[in-house]
């Protein structure tokens, strides 16, 4: 691929875990939870920051336009078991929300890109 992504879109998809998580408590209750700690958030943003590295970091490395299209796939099937991760890994802290949230979606982003790659013929 000619054209490499950033790594601050990176930035991006790490604001885009706050905003889920916020939908979630939305859609969840019926009220945006205003009782959430604002470090929570952070933590939320770093955990989906280190995943947007991951995520850039295979698109990077995509040879042709069906590894790009592999990768983007499979961070899309990794958005809810981020989540779930990040949400249930809240309860062991800081810990458990970057190890139970980054973990299965930088899995999932890298077993796309080399079904992406086996598929592509590399």
């Amino acid at each position: 691929m000619d054209t490499k992504p950033s790594f601050l879109w990176a930035l991006a998809v790490g604001l885009l875990f706050p905003l889920l998580q916020v939908l979630i408590a939305l859609l969840r209750f019926g009220k945006p939870d205003f009782e959430t700690p604002f470090t929570d958030y952070v933590w939320f943003f770093l955990a989906g920051a280190l995943i947007g590295a991951g995520l850039i970091y295979f698109l990077r490395r995509s040879e042709n336009q069906r590894v790009f299209r592999a990768v983007l796939i499979a961070f899309l099937v990794s958005l809810p078991f981020a989540s779930f991760g990040m949400v249930f890994g809240g309860i062991l802290g800081v810990i458990g929300v970057l190890f139970l949230g980054v973990s299965p979606a930088l899995f999932i982003i890298a077993v796309g890109y080399f079904i992406g790659r086996a598929l592509a013929g590399k």
